[in-house]
């Protein structure tokens, strides 16, 4: 079962909790996870809470044992954007799942988009760079022409600016969006609800590892 994700709660109502970094990250967890669960997952009651950013993420988690039904959460993942300083937020995460509560749970993980490599370690980027690979089939010859103009609109804009800028992954993905008659306007849980990205891609792999490993510990 999911809770609703479009207002923060100050109370904790399920055995599973999902802190995230964006609330646009939770929103396309729950559109994820309900895939899921069309698809034979079982997990307990889950709960979503965003945290809005690394550096508040350790404040969040301080407050979590006094929190309203704090006793009843038995797992937590905790979901975050690389972003170009894996190492930085690596530490950070490492941090505060060695804090009093999390490291008393019966399990606790994190999972950085757009996930791992071949070598296991977490590449840069964000939720959106894994969306982008993960695009729903579409004639091939108009996405590849939708995304080149995306991009090149992106560049033509950096020029205009005179500047590179940051999270090209995620301005990517929305200015294809926008391009698109299906999904211009959509959020990107209304995107994924609407068909633009393939669910059961092998891109998606690792993000449903990590939902399989929390039913593989389950007693």
């Amino acid at each position: 079962m999911l809770n609703k994700v479009n207002k923060q709660e100050f109370f904790l109502s399920g055995e599973l909790l999902l802190l995230c970094e964006r609330m646009e990250m939770a929103r396309f967890l729950r559109v994820y996870l309900h895939h899921l669960f069309r698809k034979g997952l079982v997990l307990p009651k889950v709960q979503f809470y965003c945290y809005r950013s690394m550096e508040q993420l350790p404040m969040v988690v301080e407050q979590l044992p006094v929190m309203e039904g704090s006793g009843q959460v038995r797992k937590v993942v905790l979901f975050a954007d690389a972003g170009d300083n894996v190492d930085a937020r690596r530490n950070i995460m490492d941090i505060v799942r060695d804090s009093a509560f999390l490291a008393t749970r019966e399990y606790c993980a994190h999972f950085f988009f757009p996930g791992k490599g071949r070598g296991r370690r977490w590449r840069k980027g964000c939720l959106e760079d894994l969306l982008l690979e993960a695009l729903a089939e579409a004639d091939v010859g108009t996405q590849l022409s939708l995304l080149n103009v995306a991009r090149e609109y992106l560049f033509s804009v950096d020029n205009v600016r005179g500047k590179m800028s940051l999270q090209s992954g995620r301005r990517l993905l929305h200015t294809y969006l926008a391009g698109t008659e299906e999904y211009a306007g959509l959020s990107l849980s209304d995107a994924a609800q609407a068909g633009a990205f393939d669910l059961d891609s092998a891109a998606l792999a690792g993000l449903r590892s990590c939902f399989a490993a929390l039913v593989d510990k389950m007693d």
